[in-house]
């Protein structure tokens, strides 16, 4: 077999420049296969790993009838001893929120909002914008009357920090609910619809607005969002009917619809990037059959078996996807990891990040580097290899002595 090899890889040599062409073009196939996909992959995998960006959980849990409407009695009533319930995966972060919709005023105007009553020392972990505070501080633990507002929010009701917030809601007993507020800070948010109408006080602030004991919303984040499906069952087994656990992909649908697409996409891109690859690897195998027919009718006549021209066929097949997998996965891999540690596409012209049903991703985008998704994509270059090399082989098998060398 190593004479037969390298037999081959003189073989296809002979013409250097058809040679170079066909790995040229199937090696930058392969690259584009693997750097569409991995940015493909990244924007998706960007989407799902930045949920703190709008404060949504990997897996969420609630009292069963709460989500439709928001309705204010359903509360979980022991936020704590459910979430010690959880099977969750080391490093995941886990809180509760009081939520309530209402209404905030100011000496100069009013808008509609979403009171979120947090622990901010847990909130930070959950909330990328709880985190990215541009002016004052959250409120302390103990300030039953500090609010932390959006940056656009200030702006509408043209308040800063230490001005007056009203909030307005509905209780749980039915009166209207009604408190003063100090800002405390200004939080800065890459989503725009959150800068507008989320606000923030403490856990025991919200309760008393809002006339309920306990939590309305459990947050789970995830290091990995593909741990998020065996989480939310492994939930909904320990909790039992009486709570509703949903995953990010439904709470966010869009985002599995993209995925879908996403991979529906890339096939159709990967099998005309193969379809190309195989084209090439047939149109060198036959030219280098053609050109060689007279050598092959010699090599007959000498006595050369069939079955080792066939086999010679095959393995100058394999030089050639081998020579283009080297190149593409050199080219594919260093793009891919660039990508993945730079920003490679900038869309920050259309805005500082795009909303997608709720959850925001940054406009800098990414690939993601996937060892295993490439190493398949190379290992169907030689696939296609084998399948396209059947027919030149097919030929060769059926040349007679006499006819080749005429022929030739």
């Amino acid at each position: 077999m190593g004479g037969i090899l390298a037999l081959a890889w003189r073989s296809i040599w002979r013409n250097r420049r058809r040679t170079l062409i066909s790995m040229c073009a199937i090696g930058i196939g392969l690259m584009l296969v693997l750097v569409y996909g991995g940015l493909m992959a990244g924007i998706l995998g960007d989407a799902a790993a930045q949920l703190d960006n709008s404060g949504m959980g990997h897996v969420e849990i609630y009292r069963t009838g709460w989500r439709p409407k928001h309705t204010t009695t359903r509360v979980i009533e022991a936020p704590e001893v459910v979430l010690k319930k959880l099977a969750v995966p080391p490093g995941s972060e886990l809180g509760a929120r009081v939520v309530s919709k209402g209404l905030a005023t100011s000496a100069h105007g009013s808008d509609g909002v979403e009171i979120l009553g947090v622990d901010f020392g847990v909130e930070k972990h959950l909330s990328a914008h709880v985190r990215d505070v541009v002016a004052g501080a959250v409120p302390g633990a103990d300030d039953l009357h500090g609010i932390l507002i959006g940056e656009r929010l200030a702006e509408r009701l043209r308040v800063s920090v230490g001005g007056k917030v009203r909030l307005m809601v509905q209780r749980a007993d039915g009166d209207v609910g009604v408190e003063l507020y100090r800002v405390r800070g200004v939080f800065h948010s890459i989503a725009a619809s959150l800068s507008k109408r989320q606000v923030f006080v403490t856990s025991q602030s919200a309760r008393e607005l809002v006339g309920v004991e306990g939590a309305h919303r459990l947050i789970v984040q995830l290091q990995l969002a593909t741990d998020a499906v065996a989480v939310a069952e492994a939930a909904r087994a320990a909790l039992g009917p009486e709570y509703e656990v949903v995953t990010y992909g439904q709470l966010v649908p869009i985002l599995e619809k993209m995925e879908a697409l996403t991979n529906n996409v890339v096939l159709v891109a990967a099998l005309f990037v193969y379809a190309l690859v195989g084209l090439g690897i047939l149109n060198t195998a036959i030219m280098s059959i053609f050109e060689r027919t007279r050598e092959f009718g010699v090599m007959l006549a000498l006595g050369t078996r069939p079955r080792r021209l066939v086999m010679l066929v095959f393995a100058e097949s394999f030089w050639i996807a081998t020579l283009s997998v080297a190149l593409g996965l050199g080219l594919g891999l260093s793009l891919t990891w660039y990508g993945s540690t730079h920003v490679l596409f900038d869309m920050s012209g259309a805005g500082e990040a795009f909303e997608l049903g709720g959850a925001a991703m940054k406009t800098a985008m990414h690939t993601r580097f996937n060892l295993k998704d490439s190493f398949v994509s190379a290992a169907l270059v030689y696939v296609m290899a084998l399948i396209v090399g059947l027919y030149p082989a097919y030929q060769v098998s059926r040349l007679l002595p006499a006819e080749a060398l005429r022929r030739g």
